[in-house]
């Protein structure tokens, strides 16, 4: 099963991409986790407008459990999305988003926390037809399940 998460913020409301790329460094020393990162691009004026990080709770080899994210700076082509299912009816900014994190549930929940303990206006979605916030992460928190990010979290 291949499956992504995607940080979402309201459009015009995410935070600079730098910012988040150090907000993430920072989390990861306080979580005790590994971060690295590469393919960095930039504006004519010099700020960074995507990057790609990598995360692991494990010292990176052939054997880490790794997530790697795309880290956008908005505005970016294509990473705005809406959701007929979402009664707002906001665009929203795809700011970070996973590749497949199958088998690494437990290590996106961790970061997914810390992330949204520091942006609590933030989103996530996960290929269905409900979002995240940090309450919900809270509470999945207090009774964790492995299967979590498969579940509505209103049914959790």
């Amino acid at each position: 099963m291949s499956i992504s998460s995607f940080i979402l913020f309201e459009c015009k409301k995410s935070p600079l991409a730098y910012n988040l790329l150090n907000m993430i460094k920072t989390f990861c020393t306080e979580e005790d986790l590994f971060f690295d990162s590469d393919d960095e691009k930039y504006d004519i004026e010099g700020a960074l407008k995507y990057t790609r990080i990598y995360i692991s709770d494990k010292p990176f080899n052939e054997d880490s459990r790794t997530i790697s994210f795309s880290l956008y700076d908005e505005p970016y082509d294509f990473q705005i999305v809406t959701f007929d299912w979402d009664n707002m009816k906001n665009e929203y900014f795809k700011a970070i988003v996973s590749d497949d994190f199958d088998e690494n549930e437990d290590l996106l929940f961790q970061v997914l926390l810390a992330f949204l303990s520091e942006f609590p206006d933030a989103k996530v979605w996960i290929e269905e037809e409900w979002f995240y916030t940090l309450g919900d992460l809270k509470r999945i928190k207090n009774s964790y399940n492995s299967s979590w990010c498969y579940m509505d979290p209103r049914n959790i």
